[in-house]
């Protein structure tokens, strides 16, 4: 039976970047995929357009990982952005930057991507074993035995990158858990992250797509505040979505409470604000007051309708109580979710392999010497807009440059 240096469970972009790296090493190579092709993370990617990474610094880049971007430390300085680029660049297919910071193949087409790299894994000779679900592994004389549903693979090192569970029609199932956890390895709980949030008495199904800006964010637990996020919320037909959300519900839980600022100013400011108005004004139309902070009209409309307020109330006439409570709408519009949207809707995972029990610079178990993990398997996830694929990218070719022979 063929040994190989490496075996790779998992062909999403960290299991392919680190056979393509470990390739290079002049190592023997097979990735094992359950699906019929690999890349099917790949081709999902950016809505099926591919934003395989970001613009920004490598600091930038370690604060869009949630509480986990210290552990990328070595993988992002060992294989930044630009090397990922210009690996796919110097292959023909050239990249572009959108005004968002996000950037795709000119193309556009995750498929080229995905063609790409598929022609360099068989210019270097590494072998693709698809529709093969691993059932088990283990390690034995200090060679590593696969068994799928149909044969068994040995290698002297074996990487598991076989995703969280987002996305499972793309082969991201949890069954990388199951074999971290055949070597002992401890796994903190999977959860939806990279989700839209679904809360009680939803009251603005009728403003799907509305959106507002860069607005404040606040995250209270039994009554006391845990963080504070800044991003653009969308309203849609069931719940809140847009990144300032998607990005922050990796901390999340049901039954937490959202306090969100839609006009960028507090409420005592505000309220300032109108009682001086008012003062010079008092004939002035509430609703031409109001508009003056940038709200969407519709949203404003169904304000009013909602809090039993008349748009035309003269500001002199706009009674204390009806003031405060217009104002709280505003400034500090409260949201208790109900539920984060499931693992079919979530863009990532949080939670997986405790990253205590895996080397960093090397993305080596610490437990097991020659197993490697890399990507979404473990307990890290980044923000939207090409932070995931680029940090598996990277501990991917991580763990390749990493990897020792016996």
């Amino acid at each position: 039976m063929k040994i190989y240096d490496l075996v790779v469970v998992g062909g999403g972009p960290a299991g392919i970047f680190a056979a393509i790296y470990a390739a290079k090493k002049n190592m023997s190579v097979a990735i094992i995929e359950k699906k019929n092709n690999i890349g099917k993370k790949i081709l999902v990617a950016g809505s099926g357009k591919c934003n395989i990474t970001h613009q920004g610094g490598i600091n930038y880049f370690f604060n869009r990982y949630g509480d986990h971007g210290k552990f990328l430390k070595n993988a992002l300085y060992n294989y930044k952005p630009e090397n990922l680029i210009d690996f796919i660049e110097s292959r023909g297919l050239k990249m572009q930057t959108l005004e968002n910071g996000k950037i795709f193949p000119e193309t556009m087409k995750s498929t080229d991507v995905l063609n790409l790299l598929i022609n360099e894994l068989k210019k270097l000779r590494v072998d693709i074993f698809t529709n093969s679900k691993v059932v088990s592994a283990e390690k034995e004389s200090e060679i590593f035995k696969i068994k799928t549903d149909n044969q068994t693979f040995c290698g002297k090192n074996l990487l598991i990158s076989t995703g969280g569970k987002s996305y499972p029609a793309t082969g991201s199932e949890g069954d990388g858990y199951k074999l971290a956890r055949m070597f002992g390895h401890g796994i903190e709980v999977p959860r939806p992250a990279l989700t839209t949030v679904y809360v009680h008495d939803y009251p603005y199904a009728d403003l799907s797509g509305i959106s507002f800006r860069n607005v404040k964010i606040e995250l209270y637990r039994e009554d006391r505040k845990l963080k504070e996020h800044h991003g653009d919320v969308l309203l849609t037909h069931t719940n809140l979505s847009g990144p300032g959300i998607i990005d922050f519900s990796r901390y999340f839980m049901k039954g937490d409470t959202l306090y969100i600022n839609f006009i960028g100013k507090e409420l005592e400011v505000v309220s300032e604000e109108l009682i001086e108005i008012s003062a010079k004004n008092g004939k002035q139309n509430l609703k031409k007051f109001i508009s003056g902070y940038n709200i969407p009209e519709r949203f404003l409309k169904k304000l009013f309708k909602l809090l039993n307020i008349k748009e035309d109330t003269k500001l002199g006439e706009f009674s204390k109580s009806d003031r405060l409570l217009l104002i709280n709408r505003l400034t500090r519009h409260e949201f208790i979710i109900s539920r984060l949207g499931n693992f079919d809707e979530a863009m990532a995972t949080a939670g997986g392999v405790s990253l205590k029990e895996v080397n960093q610079k090397t993305m080596e178990s610490k437990l097991v010497q020659g197993l490697y993990f890399a990507g979404e398997l473990l307990d890290i996830d980044g923000d939207t807009g090409g932070f995931n694929i680029q940090a598996a990218c990277s501990m991917g070719v991580l763990a390749a440059k990493s990897l020792k022979l016996n």
